[in-house]
């Protein structure tokens, strides 16, 4: 791909299923379910221990005796624990054979039909495993579709590839019905530390949100919309909005993840796993991503994701709770990052006509008015930037530019609100800089990345209102103590120079090629952040 270097590229072979388990032996005679409460500790573990597991009774009655080892009291830790370890296998094969006839087992299970265990997902890269929370039962995933017939979304807050959703399967006492054994899989719903009780003991339900969130990855296809999504607009725009990786939460703090130019959301799934994988971090953020075409430039797409998240904000919490927010941008996303969390009041205007705002806007120019002038959605903001050019990138400005910028055909909603704007309030209304910008009815994302833009000039002077913290790429030197060393660091596409902003509250280099969403360090430099905040 021509520009994979001014933006990143993604591929979604991210998991393989483990093969289908052998079916258990069929077993002869008939049912019976011991009576274990007066067998000791020590005796019931040995009678565990001793049972067959080539049937589904021998499984069933494997179940029914560690079901009675961990609702006592008085066990000890290791007994414990090599009772769980055989319950939860005991669950997980019974639920894989679920559907299986048995003349001596019923299994009953009435939870959804598309889910699948955790424990037969086999990640294609390390730093997409799962983890596991909990102690008891089988971690499975549900999938529920999100296509409706006409190819958009069901729910507009979900990825239309469908919704995934943590849960957890386990099994309840065994009981004997005539001459059968009948063994009952509840499937719920988790994602949080969820405890079911067992007699006199409790135990947290086994889930994993990131297991969930891989299942989305392998069947995701809005990378296909990366390179769409900057060439044509207006054939990726279906695709646009603000999506929901897990359940909405009007407790939970949005944590907003922006791509940059020729991207899509895929290229967050190493944050993303890592902060579902800390169960802390989970608990208290919920994943917003983020997908827009990047063609048209960031000051119009970040009005258009503003009307976004003040949307899905008024769905979450119409009680306008939500006042925090916590927002990633890579490259050009941290252009609309910024754009989401600053307020720069007429800089903006006044970079780009010649007359007050009040004197050439009317009720009907809602959508110039938003490009132009705007208050952060949250309240309170802790951004991170990501290799962003707040100066402008000299790629962009470069034949490899000057050919994305001709490839690149804008939306007709785009040029229409700018042409029908400057033909009301007459050309004459645009400043010198932005005449040659807007006197075609607007620039192109790559266009307004140039070092020097108006607006670019204008936004690199407004600081965030909250937090920031400057995460820079470099293709060579990871430190810099003058301003002459420093100035020679770049990733390729973006200078130090350009990344760098006085306010950030903390600055960090990291080896990247202008892909440092891939770091481990950024994503480590990320986590910890993530864990002081509000502390």
């Amino acid at each position: 791909m021509v520009l994979c270097g001014l933006g990143a590229c993604s591929t979604n072979d991210f998991f393989r299923q483990k093969a289908k388990p052998i079916p258990l032996e069929r077993a002869y005679g008939y049912g019976v379910l011991p009576d274990l409460s007066g067998l000791n500790n020590k005796a019931l573990k040995a009678k565990c221990e001793q049972q067959e597991r080539t049937t589904a009774l021998g499984v069933t009655l494997l179940l029914h005796c560690t079901y009675e080892l961990l609702s006592r009291k008085n066990v000890s830790a290791e007994n414990r624990q090599f009772a769980l370890h055989h319950y939860n296998w005991a669950v997980g094969t019974l639920f894989q054979q679920r559907d299986i006839q048995s003349n001596l087992v019923q299994v009953n299970y009435s939870g959804p039909s598309k889910i699948f265990l955790v424990d037969d997902m086999i990640p294609t890269e390390d730093r997409l495993q799962p983890t596991v929370f909990g102690q008891l039962g089988s971690a499975a995933v549900s999938f529920q579709k999100n296509r409706s017939s006409e190819n958009t979304n069901i729910d507009p807050n979900f990825p239309l590839e469908g919704i995934f959703s943590s849960f957890s399967i386990y099994a309840s006492a065994v009981t004997l019905e005539g001459l059968r054994l009948h063994v009952t899989l509840h499937a719920v719903p988790v994602n949080k530390t969820t405890y079911v009780d067992f007699s006199q003991q409790q135990y947290a339900l086994r889930y994993s949100e990131g297991a969930a969130f891989l299942g989305l990855l392998q069947s995701a296809d809005i990378h296909n919309f990366s390179w769409l999504g900057f060439t044509n607009a207006e054939k990726a725009e279906s695709r646009m909005g603000v999506f929901s990786i897990g359940a909405l939460s009007s407790s939970k703090t949005p944590l907003i993840m922006l791509h940059g130019l020729n991207s899509d959301p895929l290229i967050w799934r190493y944050l993303t796993m890592a902060i579902l994988n800390d169960e802390t971090l989970s608990q208290r953020f919920q994943i917003w991503h983020v997908y827009y075409p990047s063609g048209p430039p960031p000051f119009y797409n970040a009005m258009r994701v503003r009307k976004l998240l003040n949307q899905l904000k008024v769905r979450v919490s119409p009680e306008s709770s939500l006042e925090n927010a916590v927002i990633v941008g890579h490259s050009m996303g941290g252009v609309i990052a910024k754009l989401l969390t600053s307020q720069p009041h007429d800089k903006l205007w006044d970079a780009t006509f010649t007359s007050p705002p009040e004197s050439l806007l009317s009720e009907d120019d809602t959508d110039v008015r938003d490009v132009f002038l705007f208050s952060p959605v949250f309240k309170h903001n802790t951004v991170f930037f990501l290799d962003t050019p707040h100066r402008g990138s000299d790629v962009a400005n470069s034949l490899i530019g000057s050919i994305g910028s001709s490839l690149i055909s804008l939306p007709f909603n785009f040029r229409e609100l700018f042409r029908g704007f400057i033909e009301k309030v007459g050309v004459n209304k645009l400043t010198q800089a932005m005449l040659p910008f807007l006197q075609n009815f607007g620039p192109d994302s790559v266009q307004v990345l140039r070092p020097n833009h108006p607006l670019m000039t204008a936004l690199a002077t407004t600081p965030v209102e909250g937090k920031s913290y400057s995460i820079i790429g470099s293709t060579s030197a990871l430190e810099c103590d003058t301003p002459i060393r420093c100035a020679a660091i770049s990733d390729s596409v973006v200078t130090y120079s350009s990344a760098f902003i006085e306010d950030a509250e903390e600055t960090i280099i990291v080896a990247s090629s202008h892909n440092s969403f891939k770091s481990t360090q950024a994503i480590q430099f990320i986590l910890e952040k993530l864990h002081d905040i509000d502390k």
